[in-house]
């Protein structure tokens, strides 16, 4: 549809739905329906056919993940009080109200930006200002944030009021479709004339062939005007309603939310994170005073890294020396600061993923696919090659980025896996303070660079592959050379050093 055919659409809508409350509302790939008690209606922002039409429930394809709940659970209930196009553009207005017993009236408004290629739907409360927002870049793009929470929304800067532009004879042009604008200036005066006259005549409908849309002014050298009534113009090709997407489109709709998920919560940890300057300050503070023992939860020191030596109040446990409470702080902030760069580090590498995956969509869910994990036994004279009194040895394995990843199934197949199959060189990894696999990670020799990206994926499969329950844990991780049997105890338990530590989270 074009900006004409909204126009009458939404004339045509109004007049039909107004006063009918919302019982149900389906987010779909490219828009909306809106299910009242007796129609639904549908409001096609991205895919073809573009704008307002009728359809039945039957024929409405569920995308549960789309933000369709948020959506029912704000407007249900509510009375479609206005259907319009108020500007001169593919812009649809939606308004909703409610009455309460108290005689409140709630009041919201559903802009959709129906602009075929990209298209945009935003929730805007009583003050203009936007609480929900969905964007689509692109036809095989999924939905997306687009406005910024709480910001007034405002319509695209060419866009008029619609009112002006059909003042302007030249606008009025402007705003049908370029496969119905005419050229020779006796066929734009034609179209003005009957523009102008459209609301004194009732029969303003007229079918566009190959198929049965609607226009709201007769066209030069078009057939003669059909009557067709609106609610059989207006009703939804099934042809064109959306298919449901294959398992390829679903699985990388499944892999963007999970790293949306994933980016979310690094972004959280983030903020639990005193930055180390603070830690330090507090272990400054209190190596300054004597090195007695505190009585109290609570001590008052100088801040001399301050000019103006601010007075600061540190949490300390009571019984214990300061200046040990002071090595603490600094080992806090140490462990701050690895974790801040980690989680940065972690952070940027799955924000170019997923803004890999939206631009090249398949191509990179086929080579994420090939490294994912899988389960794989390996021959005897691949799993111990240096020895022979074991028949058969089974280890799990996967494939990350080039690298193998190996673990075991119990105790024995631990030792077996760090102390017979694994290099020297090889990268050994342990979930910290608890039982779980060891993980080995190979490399052909001690030179070659691992990426941050599989280091993570190796201490993520020792966290799930251990007995913490946790989402998320400290991982150490070691090469091999630094890794022996624990002195007098059984299979599987070692001692190592030299090592460091990540965080993990489990996979989403």
């Amino acid at each position: 549809m074009d900006t004409l055919q909204l126009a009458a659409a939404a004339q045509f809508f109004q007049q039909q739905l107004a006063g009918q409350n919302v019982q149900k509302i389906s987010v779909v790939a490219g828009g909306l329906y809106l299910h009242s008690g007796r129609q639904t209606l549908a409001c096609i922002v991205q895919r073809a056919p573009l704008g307002l039409w009728l359809t039945t429930e039957s024929k409405v394809f569920q995308d549960p993940a789309a933000g369709g709940q948020m959506l029912q659970q704000r407007l249900k209930g509510f009375a479609i009080t206005h259907i319009k196009v108020p500007w001169a553009d593919r812009i649809v207005r939606l308004d909703f109200s409610r009455v309460h017993i108290s005689k409140r009236v709630d009041q919201w408004s559903l802009i959709a930006e129906c602009f075929g290629g990209r298209g945009n739907l935003a929730l805007l409360d009583a003050e203009e200002k936007i609480r929900w927002a969905m964007r689509w870049d692109s036809l095989d793009a999924a939905a997306a944030q687009r406005f910024l929470p709480g910001i007034r929304y405002q319509a695209p800067a060419p866009a008029r009021l619609f009112a002006e532009a059909l003042s302007d004879p030249a606008q009025c042009l402007q705003l049908m479709a370029p496969r119905y604008r005419p050229s020779t200036p006796s066929a734009q005066a034609f179209v003005q004339e009957q523009w102008a006259a459209r609301n004194a005549t009732a029969s303003w409908w007229q079918t566009a062939p190959p198929q049965p849309l609607v226009y709201p002014v007769r066209l030069p050298d078009a057939p003669p005007m059909e009557a067709i009534p609106p609610e059989t113009a207006l009703q939804m090709p099934l042809a064109a309603v959306a298919p449901a997407p294959s398992a390829a489109e679903q699985a990388l709709s499944a892999e963007k939310k999970r790293l949306e998920k994933l980016i979310y919560k690094m972004r959280m940890d983030l903020q639990q994170w005193e930055a180390p300057e603070h830690y330090r300050t507090l272990a400054f503070a209190l190596f300054a005073l004597p090195d007695t023992i505190c009585r109290k939860s609570s001590i008052q020191a100088t801040d001399h890294t301050h000019p103006d030596g601010l007075a600061l109040k540190i949490a300390v446990t009571p019984g214990k020396p300061l200046h040990q409470q002071a090595q603490q702080y600094m080992q806090k902030a140490l462990k701050s600061q690895r974790a801040i760069q980690k989680i940065h580090q972690r952070l940027e590498d799955s924000e170019k993923l997923l803004e890999a995956l939206r631009k090249k969509g398949m191509e990179v869910l086929s080579q994420l696919q090939e490294t994912r994990q899988h389960s794989y036994t390996l021959s005897p004279q691949k799993t111990l090659e240096r020895t022979s009194r074991i028949s058969t040895e089974t280890f799990h394995q996967t494939v990350v980025a080039g690298f193998s990843i190996l673990w075991g199934n119990n105790a024995r197949e631990n030792d077996r896996l760090t102390f017979r199959h694994a290099k020297p060189w090889d990268l050994w990894f342990h979930v910290q303070d608890l039982g779980g696999s060891h993980v080995v990670l190979h490399r052909n020799n001690a030179q070659i660079p691992v990426p941050e990206a599989v280091i993570t994926a190796a201490a993520r499969l020792a966290l799930q592959y251990s007995q913490s329950r946790a989402l998320s844990a400290e991982v150490d991780w070691t090469e091999i050379r630094h890794v022996q049997r624990k002195p007098g105890g059984g299979p599987g338990q070692v001692i190592y050093r030299q090592f460091q530590t990540i965080r993990v989270r489990r996979d989403a």
